[in-house]
């Protein structure tokens, strides 16, 4: 059975402009990001356009964008929480948003590969660091 991860407006926040921002910080970031990059400009993208014309809201998502402090966090959270409440489909499609980047995250950490070759198992963990080849 899969866990079940509770995507509340803070822990979306987060993902939108505290992953967002750790992906300017070079190739490394990026990496740690996998493929999860575009989906969290998409996450972004998608809140920005929600909050757009509203300037309190607007103001809030630059300063996240710009420094993703705690503080500056939770003013997005706040505005994004009462807009998930009144608004269900975009509080649906941006979980749903959230819930593919996790995944995303969480395939593309360290992997195990086995390999039956005849009656030889080759057992590869952590790839690229002791790799141990070997049968049974």
């Amino acid at each position: 059975m899969e866990p079940v991860t509770v995507l509340t407006a803070g822990a979306i926040a987060k993902i939108a402009f505290e992953e967002f921002a750790k992906a300017g910080g070079g190739e490394l970031a990026k990496k740690s990001l996998g493929g999860a990059i575009d989906l969290v400009k998409a996450l972004r993208d998608k809140i920005q356009a929600k909050f757009k014309g509203n300037d309190r809201a607007e103001t809030a998502i630059a300063e996240a964008e710009q420094q993703p402090t705690p503080v500056a966090l939770e003013k997005v959270t706040k505005y994004l929480d009462l807009e998930m409440l009144e608004d269900e489909a975009f509080a649906t499609e941006i979980k749903q948003i959230a819930q593919q980047i996790i995944n995303v995250q969480n395939t593309s950490g360290d992997r195990t590969y086995n390999q039956t070759a005849g009656r030889d198992i080759f057992n590869v963990d952590n790839a690229g660091q002791s790799n141990r080849f070997g049968g049974s």
